[in-house]
């Protein structure tokens, strides 16, 4: 099963989160069949080595595209283009794929938020650099499957680096709600978190479907994509 936002293929996007079913993306063979399956040429999908950073990648032409593409992996957690004809993946493994488009389907983005990234802002980031592009109109986001706030037990240390009202305290223990937190970054650059989907798939609660690295500690992930033929 590939999870994803009807919005995104209103406004020719093709693009998703990857069930385990379709095997462990860490082999780009498993990756291929996903690309085939859909009609993706995969040399059209770049990616890029994530750090659990803030830094965001902008594609702004096929040439330049083309260029990243020819290069060594760069260090990087997002995404942002506003070329047709290429595309980028994420992988992740509790992590939430955060896909962010306008309403024509002008300019859109993948971001890899995991936690750190999520403290360094880069839910913001990204779409204030979305917006800067000029390309934008009414900005969509939706968030892919994630670990969510019943399995994310953080310590004191890690709680404190979120706003209060992303926490959840039960039985002594503390969890966070990533979704909160990610919603209020989108909310303070600009974008109505009317216009987010937040749907609660988690990966760690959720073995059938998802890999989970919280869960197993096995190196297993699943694709996140966006292309724009």
């Amino acid at each position: 099963m590939i999870y994803t936002d009807n919005r995104l293929l209103s406004v020719g996007l093709v693009g998703g989160t990857c069930s385990r079913h379709y095997g462990n993306m860490r082999d780009i063979s498993a990756q291929n069949n996903v690309y085939k399956a859909l009609n993706i040429p995969p040399e059209k999908i770049l990616h890029f080595h994530q750090t659990h950073s803030d830094t965001i990648i902008s594609i702004t032409s096929a040439q330049e595209a083309a260029q990243f593409a020819a290069l060594p992996e760069q260090d990087a957690d997002a995404w942002l283009f506003t070329a047709p004809g290429w595309g980028a993946a994420i992988q992740t493994a509790d992590c939430v794929p955060l896909f962010l488009f306008d309403e024509h389907g002008h300019a859109f983005a993948l971001a890899h938020c995991g936690w750190r990234g999520v403290v360094n802002r880069l839910p913001f980031k990204t779409a204030c650099a979305l917006k800067n592009t000029g390309r934008c109109g009414k900005i969509f986001g939706w968030l892919g499957p994630h670990i969510q706030v019943c399995c994310f037990e953080v310590q004191a240390d890690v709680a404190a680096q979120f706003s209060p009202s992303s926490l959840h305290r039960k039985d002594g223990k503390i969890f966070v709600n990533l979704n909160l937190e990610i919603l209020g970054q989108l909310k303070e650059a600009g974008v109505n978190p009317l216009d987010i989907k937040t749907p609660y798939y988690c990966t760690c609660g959720d073995e059938k479907n998802f890999f989970s690295w919280r869960r197993d500690h096995v190196r297993q992930n699943l694709l996140s994509f966006i292309y724009k033929p």
